[in-house]
């Protein structure tokens, strides 16, 4: 489902997936999260920010399938002069003192940080793209879902320290279907502080910032966004019911609507979209869950495709999780 930097293989397209041979089945996915077990017991007699946001059941909500990504000059550059390549990244992973696990992991999920120019193509129409599957395609399907987050924002920088060592914390839990009705259920364990290059997270909890984009924070294939609320973190994973894995690592945010009438993802430049352009008009805001597949250990964060129970039409499980909830409600305490 995912493709290394170094084995871009050649795509097909079905009308609604984009389908993948079992050997490509390692990375070209996203998230803005990686952990290490262990929160810090750290806390501030007063916080900085706090805010609840929330979904009810019955709202829209969209599960969001995997496809290629139009690439925006401002980001990544043109064909001739690219830019927000994966192999600086990797040096900077190399040279930091984070995980030593770190810098395989970008190889194996670059667009956590990047855009491998390999992976990059022009189509006929003269459209630059990310030609991989991703997590950021304009393909989703309407499912059932809700959830609730408290966000508590302590730090405005990145302490040092391992990625679980923040006095920033948070709740949040969700539970939504996917298309074919397995019923899901996320748990925020702890907040974490990504060890990623370039990453600035405010200690794992973001209130009223901006990330993505060319930020150097969050995977660049997103727009840079109007951020309400934002946490990264890991958690618990239950299907049908059943934990299926933990230390899950998952981001959550909170932003202003990305996705126009057609539910395509739009570019920086297209933003902030008209109310008329939204979604769902009048909407201001909505909130997104990325699970990459990516896990937390004690030794930092690796490759592991998400295990969900959706099966994609080439016969494979789809390895992450991108839940978009449409109707949101935000509240300052």
């Amino acid at each position: 489902m995912f493709l290394t930097s170094k084995s871009i293989k050649k795509l097909s397209m079905k009308p609604d997936f984009i389908t993948l041979p079992l050997a490509a089945v390692t990375a070209s996915m996203l998230l803005a999260g990686c952990a290490y077990s262990g929160a810090s017991s750290e806390s501030a007699s007063q916080p900085l920010g706090e805010k609840r946001v929330t979904q009810e059941e019955g709202k829209v909500t969209y599960w969001v399938l995997p496809g290629p990504r139009k690439l925006d000059p401002e980001t990544f550059g043109t064909p001739d002069n690219p830019k927000m390549l994966l192999e600086p990244k990797i040096r900077a992973a190399k040279a930091s003192k984070g995980p030593d696990t770190v810098p395989e992991l970008l190889k194996q999920v670059p667009i956590m940080v990047a855009a491998p120019e390999q992976g990059r193509k022009v189509m006929p129409n003269g459209d630059y793209v990310f030609a991989q599957p991703t997590p950021f395609s304009n393909k989703a399907r309407i499912i059932q879902g809700n959830f609730a987050a408290t966000f508590t924002d302590r730090v405005k920088t990145d302490p040092p320290g391992k990625p679980g060592q923040t006095p920033d914390t948070a709740e949040f839990s969700a539970e939504f279907s996917d298309p074919q009705g397995n019923q899901y259920r996320v748990v925020l364990d702890h907040v974490v502080k990504p060890p990623f290059p370039g990453y600035e997270t405010e200690g794992g909890v973001m209130l009223d910032s901006v990330h993505h984009g060319a930020t150097g924070t969050g995977s660049p294939l997103m727009p840079k966004v109007d951020t309400i609320a934002a946490l990264w973190g890991v958690g618990d994973l239950y299907i049908n019911g059943e934990l299926v894995d933990d230390h899950r690592v998952m981001h959550l945010m909170t932003s202003e609507v990305v996705r126009n009438k057609d539910y395509e993802l739009v570019h920086t430049k297209d933003l902030p979209l008209a109310p008329e352009e939204r979604h769902i008009s009048g909407q201001e805001h909505h909130t997104h869950l990325m699970m990459p597949p990516i896990k937390g250990t004690k030794k930092g964060p690796v490759f592991s495709p998400v295990p969900t129970a959706f099966e994609l039409p080439n016969g494979k499980k789809q390895p992450f999780l991108h839940i978009m909830f449409e109707q949101d409600q935000v509240e300052v305490l």
